[in-house]
C-alpha cells in the first residue's frame, strides 16, 4: 500500500483505522526516547525559547533551529524582524511532493517581505540530497535535515503533530502564529501576519471549533463500525450515517467508503453506501484528488459498474503520476478492473 500523508482521518482503535493505510503516511521516524534539547538548541537570544520550555500553543516563542544540517540554501534561524515558515516533510510522502512547488511559489512571492522558508526532513542527508537535486528549481527554498531530532521535537512533538507535510509560521517577534497543512490557509494567514492584523486568539478559537466538529464526526464513524461489528444489519448501521454523509467533508466520506470496501466482512459490506459516500467525496473534490478517485473507482467496481470504474481509475492513475508508488498501486487496481471486464 502506498504511503500517503495528508490532513486525513486517523482513528487509532483496534476496531478500525479510518484512512490510515490508504490516506495517511507513517509519522517521521522518532527514537523511543525523546531528544532533550540542549541550551545551545534553545539559544540564549531573547527570540528563542529557553531549553526545557518548548512551545505548546499559538503565541508561544518559537523553538530555535540549531542543529540542522542544510542541504540547500543558507542556514536559517529564528531572528527578530524576520518571518519564518518552518515546514516538516519527507521524500516518501506523496502529499509533500504536491506541497513542494507551492512552498517554492510562497518563497518567491514573499522573498522581498523578509519571509524565509525552510523545509526540514528527519531522514538522512544522503537520502534528502539527491532528492533535492532532482527537484531542482521546483524546490527553490532552504532545505535541511534534522539529525538529532531536536527541531522536530521543538515543533512537531511539542504541538503533538505526527502527520506531514506540516508547517509553522513564526512571526517577526519570534512567536508561533500558525501551524497547519502548507496547502491550507498558510498564505491567507501569512498576509495577515505581515500586515499585523492576524488575531491568533480568534484563529485558535476557530480551530478549536473545527476540532470539536472533527471529533464529533469521528464518533459517528466509530458508532457506525461498532454497529456493523456487533452483528447488526447494514440497514441498522446505515441509519447512523444516513443524514451525516450530507454534512461532512470529502476526507470523512472517503475514509468511510474505503473502510467499508476493504475492512468490513463481505457479508456485512454496504457497497451501496460506500458508493454513495465515494461519489459525494469525489464531487466535493471536483475530481481532482487521486486518492478519492481511487476509492470511487473501487466503489464502482464493487457495485458491478466495471466500465465506469475503469474510466475513473484511469483518471486516478493519471493524477498519481507524481508519486510512483501510489501510481503503481492504482495501476494494479486498474488492471484488475480491466481483467474483470474482459471475462
Amino acid at each position: 500500500m502506498a504511503r500517503r500523508c495528508t490532513i486525513m482521518i486517523v482513528i487509532l482503535t483496534a476496531m478500525v483505522l479510518m484512512g490510515c493505510k490508504k490516506k495517511a503516511s507513517p509519522p517521521p521516524p522518532d527514537s523511543n526516547e525523546p531528544v532533550v534539547p540542549t541550551e545551545a538548541q534553545g539559544g540564549e537570544a531573547a527570540m528563542k525559547t529557553p531549553a526545557g520550555a518548548m512551545p505548546s500553543k499559538l503565541g508561544d516563542p518559537a523553538w530555535g533551529l540549531d542543529g540542522l544540517e542544510f542541504v540547500k540554501g543558507e542556514p536559517v534561524d529564528i531572528e527578530p524582524g524576520k518571518v519564518t515558515i518552518v515546514e516538516f516533510w519527507a521524500t516518501w510522502c506523496g502529499p509533500c511532493l504536491t506541497s513542494i512547488p507551492h512552498l517554492t511559489e510562497v518563497a518567491h512571492k514573499y522573498k522581498d517581505k523578509k519571509v524565509v522558508v525552510v523545509g526540514i526532513s528527519s531522514e538522512a542527508a544522503d537520502v534528502v540530497k539527491p532528492f533535492v537535486a532532482r527537484m531542482a528549481e521546483q524546490m527553490d527554498y532552504n532545505v535541511a535535515v534534522d539529525p538529532s531530532g531536536g527541531v522536530n521535537n521543538g515543533y512537531m512533538r511539542a504541538f503533538n503533530e505526527n502527520t506531514i507535510p506540516h508547517a509553522f509560521i513564526v512571526d517577526a517577534a519570534g512567536k508561533i502564529a500558525w501551524h497547519g497543512h502548507p496547502m491550507a490557509d498558510l498564505e491567507a494567514v501569512l498576509d495577515q501576519v505581515l500586515a499585523g492584523t492576524f488575531d491568533a486568539a480568534a484563529y485558535a478559537q476557530q480551530k478549536a471549533t473545527e476540532r470539536a466538529e472533527y471529533e464529533a464526526n469521528i464518533r459517528t464513524l466509530q458508532a457506525y463500525f461498532q454497529k456493523i461489528n456487533s452483528g447488526a444489519t447494514t440497514e441498522e448501521a446505515r441509519a447512523i450515517v444516513a443524514d451525516w454523509i450530507d454534512k461532512v467533508p470529502a476526507s470523512m466520506l472517503n475514509g468511510l467508503a474505503w473502510e467499508i470496501l476493504t475492512k468490513v466482512e463481505e457479508n456485512q459490506r454496504d457497497k451501496a453506501l460506500a458508493l454513495k459516500a465515494a461519489e459525494k467525496a469525489n464531487a466535493l473534490m471536483e475530481g481532482t484528488d487521486a486518492s478519492v478517485l481511487d476509492t470511487y473507482g473501487l466503489a464502482l467496481f464493487e457495485n458491478g459498474k466495471v466500465q465506469e470504474a475503469i474510466a475513473i481509475q484511469e483518471k486516478a492513475v493519471e493524477l498519481a503520476k507524481g508519486d510512483p508508488r501510489m501510481a503503481a498501486e492504482f495501476g494494479q487496481r486498474l488492471e484488475q478492473f480491466k481483467a474483470a471486464a474482459n471475462k
